[in-house]
């Protein structure tokens, strides 16, 4: 079979030009192998095990506790693996001339790019979020002798995919901006895994980063994850307003400075 005939006719006009196809690309990727399988394993074995440990061991600290164990860990830990997945998300393929064979061919730039976050978006919030999200709902419920509310959970599991799409824009943005890989993770694993110091120094930086989306003071305050899923008033709704609007800038930015680049 020839490159050309892997793809259909476009239909689709101005920025949607090659959408589908380009979509129908990338979700093969996730979902035409073993790999989505082996993540959702994978994802739901790192966090729930050790969450089973605090809630089912001898020494047994309560629901709160391992809810709280289960925020940290569903938003820390997938992080690293969405930063690894999306640094080759673009330079990969810039690398590889499939970048510039696929815009030589009716589609347009920003196609490119919408295809890539949505698969890789979706890919990710039903591997690494959701699956072992509920997994964590059942066995927490369980522990707690009484069903945990439904939506409030699905709602912490929103938080937490949120948590996961800031670090996913921003290094498909890195990606875009930067020919080098360690130009595009060192800034984004800085910033998952340096955030505690910065917010030392700065504290207002607590209303702006997502740390506190997963991660509670340890004092006083619940992060966003853990007072939605319990259903008390978070400590402010500034951090998903802020992660959410920098998601979205950095989607933008992305798009903008992908159609400037000669491939």
């Amino acid at each position: 079979m020839r490159a050309n005939d892997a793809f259909q006719r476009v239909n689709e006009r101005g920025w949607k030009r090659g959408l589908r196809n380009l979509l129908r690309s990338e979700m093969g990727g996730w979902w035409k192998t073993s790999a989505w399988r082996v993540q959702a394993l994978s994802w739901t074995a790192i966090i729930n095990i050790p969450v089973a440990t605090l809630i089912w061991g001898p020494y047994s600290e309560g629901t709160p506790s391992g809810i709280t164990l289960y925020a940290i860990l569903a938003s820390i830990f997938p992080t690293i693996a969405v930063i690894i997945i999306l640094q080759d998300a673009i330079i990969g393929e810039k690398e590889s001339g499939t970048a510039a064979w696929v815009m030589s061919k009716p589609a347009s730039h920003t196609a490119f790019i919408v295809a890539k976050l949505i698969a890789h978006s979706f890919g990710v919030f039903v591997t690494m979020t959701l699956l072992p999200g509920i997994v964590a709902y059942i066995q927490i419920s369980l522990a707690s002798g009484a069903w945990l509310s439904l939506l409030n959970f699905f709602m912490g599991i929103v938080v937490i995919w949120l948590y996961q799409f800031f670090f996913l824009t921003l290094t498909l943005m890195l990606g875009v901006l930067y020919d080098q890989r360690g130009a595009v993770a060192g800034p984004a694993f800085a910033l998952a895994f340096g955030s505690q110091m910065l917010l030392l120094v700065l504290p207002v930086l607590n209303f702006v980063l997502p740390w506190r989306l997963a991660i509670g003071t340890g004092t006083d305050s619940l992060s966003v994850v853990e007072s939605v899923i319990l259903g008390t008033p978070p400590f402010s709704w500034l951090p998903v307003i802020s992660v959410a609007s920098f998601a979205a800038l950095f989607i933008a930015v992305a798009i903008r400075k992908f159609h400037q680049q000669e491939l």
